[in-house]
Formats: structure tokens, sequence, C-alpha cells
């Protein structure tokens, strides 16, 4: 009887240990946005190990910082935004694609500001801190347009949202662009306060996944695998928004209910959103990224981005 025993957990080793041979490497890099949460709760419900894939993530401080790993052949896919992808293809044009479509920020990302700074207008003169060429610059940008005012009436300095989100709860800015979840803490805090939003500029900052040109002809099986247990998970997300943030607070690293306090500021796409927007929608606020990021020559030229999106790969 033990040698029975011994034999069937020695055949169940064996199956398991053939099963995780079968499992497809692939490789993608990501930040922790509440709008990449999809990727969180994929991986905690099996989503991508049932479609036979071993998915490694590696974590970066900002969105944009994964293209070069992922031009390079070190990623398969990355987490991204459109604006960052928009800059990166000036240098590589033609070699990245934007296939999913995880959210667009409707408050996830804000202008925060001094009690005594009560609006927009009572910005001039003051420290301001951006990330100077890309999306929250932007956002900037449409917050002193709303108000007339330029960036010539600002003291404007470039920091990363995160940076300029930790210096601002410190004291040492007046304003900051940055995202969540600094927007919520300086406000719990009450150092400071929301003066504008993404949330009424629609569709300005877009979070995508982005592959290769060299992922979409090496990998494509394993690609469509990816995006349908992704896409599974951000439909998951969408009608349990609750367990959702249960299962990807770890990863996250916040309190389910902060997370899903959150939610609400980010607009997460089902697949039959996502596509429409890619053929939509999208498409103009892509365009007028390209022209900004050539008017304010982070890019040599303005880049053609009418076949930026790529659908194919979730259809």
């Amino acid at each position: 009887m033990k040698k029975l025993t011994l034999l069937a957990l020695l055949a169940l080793a064996g199956l398991e240990s053939a099963h995780a041979a079968e499992l497809k490497p692939y490789r993608i890099g990501y930040n922790n946005w509440i709008g990449y949460i999809a990727l969180f709760v994929a991986e905690e419900k099996g989503y991508f190990t049932e479609e036979g894939l071993a998915v490694t993530k590696t974590s970066f401080s900002a969105p944009g910082d994964g293209l070069k790993p992922l031009l390079a052949g070190d990623l398969d896919a990355h987490f991204t935004t459109v604006d960052s992808a928009i800059i990166a293809l000036d240098k590589a044009p033609g070699q990245l694609s934007v296939v999913y479509l995880t959210d667009t920020s409707a408050g996830a990302d804000a202008v925060v500001a001094k009690k005594e700074i009560a609006t927009v207008k009572d910005m001039k003169g003051r420290k301001v801190a951006a990330t100077i060429g890309e999306c929250n610059h932007l956002l900037l940008i449409k917050a002193l347009e709303s108000a007339g005012l330029t960036e010539k009436d600002i003291d404007l300095t470039s920091m990363g949202a995160d940076d300029a989100g930790a210096a601002f709860a410190a004291g040492k800015l007046d304003v900051a662009v940055t995202w969540e979840p600094w927007i919520s803490q300086v406000s719990a805090d009450k150092v400071g306060h929301v003066i504008f939003s993404s949330a009424s500029v629609p569709n300005l900052i877009l979070d995508c996944v982005t592959v290769s040109s060299v992922t979409k002809s090496a990998k494509s099986a394993e690609t469509k695998a990816f995006f349908r247990a992704l896409n599974r998970a951000n439909e998951f997300v969408i009608a349990h928004p609750k367990e959702a943030a249960a299962l990807a607070s770890k990863a996250l690293e916040m309190k389910p209910e902060d997370i899903e306090a959150m939610l609400p500021k980010v607009k997460l796409y089902g697949k039959a959103e996502n596509i429409a927007a890619m053929t939509g929608g999208a498409l103009p606020v892509a365009r007028d990224l390209a022209t900004f990021f050539h008017e304010r020559k982070v890019n040599d030229s303005v880049i053609d981005v009418s076949a930026l999106f790529d659908v194919s790969i979730i259809q």
C-alpha cells in the first residue's frame, strides 16, 4: 500500500511538472496604477494559467519606462499610456502597437493645490510641478487654458507624478500634477485639494497595453491568450468591483476599501468598448497628442497614429 501511495504521489508530481513545463512564458512590464487592476485580478484568479501562460511581471516607476525594454525584446507586452507610446514611436517608427485600452482616467489624475489656492486662476505666480513633455503636462495646460492662463504665468518645474505627489504632501510645492493614490492621500490629510482633474477632459489620458512588432510575429498565440485572460479579468472588475479590490489589494499595496473608492475615477473598458474606442474616439485623441509632442519638441516629427491601434488581437 505504501508503495502504491508513493507511486501515485510520484505520478501526480510528474503530471504537475509536465503541466508547468507546458506553460508558455510571457513577460510583461507595468507600474502600480489603479487602471491596471485587471492584471492583478487575472493573476490572482488563475486566468493566465488557464490560458497556458506563465506570466512574469517587472515593475517600473513610470508608465513609459518599460517601453525601451519592450522594444529591446526583454518584455513581451507593457502596460503604459497612449501618450508614452507616441513618444517612443518617434525613435521606433512602426515598432509598437496599442492592442488594448485598460481604462481612461476620469479623475484619477489631477492638479492638487494648497488650500489657499482656491481655483486654477489662483495658480498665477505659484510653484507648480508636472512631468514636462508627458500627459500630465498636457493636463496642466488644459487646466491653465480653462482659466485664461499659460505656462508663463506659473513657476513650472519638471517632476514625476509620484515625486510631485510626495513633494506636495511634504509641503514643498504650491501645486502638483499627480495621480492616485496621492490625490486621495492629500485630500484625506487635508493638506490640499483638487482644483482640476482628468474628469474635465474626457479621454485625454488613455491607459493601454502595447506590444512590439516582434511580439506580434513571434508570440502571436501567447499574446492572444494573454489578452483573453486580461479582458476576462477586466470585465470581472467591472461587474464585481468589491471582490476585485480585495484580490488586487496586495499587488496595489492599498486597502481594498481604498481601491474600491478609487475605481470610479477610472473608466474601465470591456471588450466591446475597447474595440469601439480604438477604432473611434481614441484616434483623434492620439492625433492631438502627436501634434502636441511635436510642437513641444518632445518628438522630432508628428507621429502618424493611423496604424497605432490594432484591434485584431482582441477581436
